[in-house]
């Protein structure tokens, strides 16, 4: 897994290169992108463009509806910036970079709420999986920034395992808006409930419809197919700096599983242990007399 430390700088899972566009583009000097390649709610962006802006302009209008013209002469050939950021292939751009009014930019944008279906690669961690390049929230979702700047959203393995399959997953609505640490989806088992925290500020723009007809989706594969949303982030660079990634992720997680191993045995008499390099896939059914809210209340 990466050793980078959680960072203002987002990485997004599985891209091809981390260079800005406008790098690419051969236009500045080199830079890493710092937004996930959004480049339409980019900052650095418009700042590139105001910089090569020309002197004429319409009158009574300053807003940057187009690219300036010097500015796009710099651009070899109009790269489209899907094909700049390794996105696409091959693709030159048609709209002299008005991305806002490119069908095939939303197209792009659509897609990217379809999920990957190639398993990411995991780490093993006191009998739980981690998967690699991913961020963590301490309340046990996890998030993966992707291409655009969106952030998948869903609950990690150690969380699963303990609270076992659900009856029910309660999800935002979309549209809705949720927040850093503020509940986002409910798990239902029984009688019982569990929030979970949003691991990010935003809005929900997808939600998998998979969880509502079968909950223990989450449960078999909680980093690909039992995802349970996708949130475009209001404040993604400042909210990543409150996640783990990386090396630190992996001495949080075996961090919980001791600090879970001491409360089973304490409070039930139970001896957490992994077993065939796993542990159990249902904690709480497994441990008579577990108290759902008091591990609830601790762990998420």
């Amino acid at each position: 897994m990466a050793t980078q430390k959680s960072t203002g700088r987002p990485i997004v899972y599985r891209t091809l290169q981390d260079e800005c566009v406008w790098s690419q583009a051969g236009v500045i000097k080199p830079v890493k992108c710092i937004n996930a390649f959004d480049c339409l709610g980019c900052s650095f962006d418009r700042k590139v463009q105001r910089d090569f802006q020309v002197r004429e302009q319409v009158k009574g209008d300053s807003s940057l509806s187009h690219t300036p013209p010097r500015l796009r002469m710099l651009v070899k050939d109009l790269k489209c910036r899907h094909m700049l950021s390794g996105r696409v292939a091959y693709k030159l751009c048609a709209h002299g970079y008005n991305c806002v009014k490119c069908p095939y930019d939303q197209m792009i944008e659509d897609t990217a709420t379809v999920p990957a279906l190639s398993p990411p690669a995991f780490e093993y961690v006191s009998g739980f999986t981690l998967a690699q390049n991913y961020y963590y929230l301490r309340g046990h979702t996890w998030a993966r920034v992707e291409y655009g700047g969106r952030v998948r959203v869903g609950l990690d393995d150690f969380a699963l395992r303990l609270f076992g399959p659900q009856d029910r997953i309660d999800l935002p609505a979309l549209g809705d808006t949720v927040c850093q640490n503020r509940p986002g989806a409910v798990l239902n088992r029984g009688r019982h409930q569990a929030p979970s925290r949003s691991p990010v500020d935003g809005k929900v723009v997808a939600i998998n419809p998979q969880i509502g007809r079968q909950a223990e989706i989450a449960n078999k594969a909680p980093y690909n197919e039992g995802w349970l949303m996708v949130i475009q982030p209001t404040n993604l660079r400042k909210n990543l700096k409150n996640l783990f990634f990386g090396e630190e992720s992996l001495a949080w997680m075996d961090d919980e599983a001791g600090r879970l191993s001491r409360k089973l045995s304490d409070t039930a008499g139970y001896a957490m242990a992994a077993a065939g390099g796993e542990v159990i896939s249902d904690i709480y059914g497994s441990v008579p007399g577990l108290d759902w809210n008091e591990m609830a209340e601790s762990f998420l």
